[in-house]
């Protein structure tokens, strides 16, 4: 009920780009990549992709850091709250109340053990009761508890797929976190993993066939200006002049375009 009246849930705008999504089942021209719909072309730029998936990463963070404060906020014996998520094929911090616990989960990627990282291995909770009488993670613990930490919860954050990554909940007290605790990590764990889920629905589709169309139509329309300031022409006439000698070549347009690019540059990678 707390995740509703703050509007978590709705804290993430993802469908922005969702317009441009559909361009992928539309008609295309045979070989060059050009986006259509209603047989309009798209004037879109390579910048879109990357800007729409920045924005994306930025606000699903900010959403993951308004679930971190719920958590420190409303759970008895949350000394501190993190979220741990694999990014470019490591995991890493994205959301944490204090720098005690990011050291904390600092501890446990530079050992290469806890329950943050068991968690987000193994996709089920991971509970210490007492860091004094824990033996699973022998080189972290003391870490742990070096840091005044006496118990941890983790649970994991799932899609259908795989595990995402942790929801951590550190306490400096001993046996914080009893069943009613562990049903309300598990409750803010599945509020998060709906978040990344959704993102990652979004981000399947708008993937790399998307992008690489977009990169497609950024490379022709660098040709077409390169061609136009060649031939002094317009901007029509140099997207037809592109086209004909593409199809006279056998080549794409998208193909043809980036020699013409390439044409415009040395050998030494500078511009003539």
């Amino acid at each position: 009920r707390i995740l509703q009246l703050t509007d978590v849930a709705d804290l993430v705008v993802l469908d922005a780009l969702v317009p441009h999504v559909a361009a992928l089942g539309a008609e295309q021209h045979a070989g060059d990549h050009s986006l259509l719909v209603d047989s309009a072309p798209i004037e879109l730029s390579a910048d879109l992709i990357r800007t729409g998936f920045k924005a994306s990463d930025e606000a699903i963070e900010a959403a993951l850091r308004r679930v971190v404060a719920l958590v420190g906020a409303t759970m008895e014996g949350a000394d501190g709250v993190s979220v741990t998520l694999k990014r470019n094929g490591r995991l890493s911090t994205v959301a944490s109340s204090n720098d005690t616990v990011l050291r904390m989960d600092d501890h446990q990627y530079d050992t290469g053990e806890g329950p943050c990282l068991s968690a987000a291995a193994e996709g089920h909770w991971f509970h210490i009761e007492s860091l004094a009488d824990e033996h699973r993670w022998p080189v972290f613990v003391p870490l742990a508890i070096d840091e005044g930490i006496a118990s941890i919860l983790s649970t994991p954050l799932m899609t259908l797929e795989r595990p995402l990554g942790a929801l951590n909940i550190y306490s400096n007290t001993k046996g914080a976190f009893a069943a009613e605790q562990q049903e309300v990590a598990a409750l803010f764990a599945s509020q998060a993993s709906s978040i990344l889920a959704d993102a990652g629905v979004l981000a399947e589709k708008m993937g790399k066939p998307l992008a690489d169309a977009l990169l497609s139509r950024e490379v022709i329309a660098q040709a077409q200006g390169v061609v136009m300031a060649q031939q002094h022409s317009t901007a029509a006439r140099a997207a037809a002049s592109i086209h004909r000698s593409a199809r006279a070549a056998g080549v794409t347009v998208a193909h043809h375009a980036a020699s013409i690019v390439a044409s415009t540059h040395n050998d030494d990678g500078s511009d003539t």
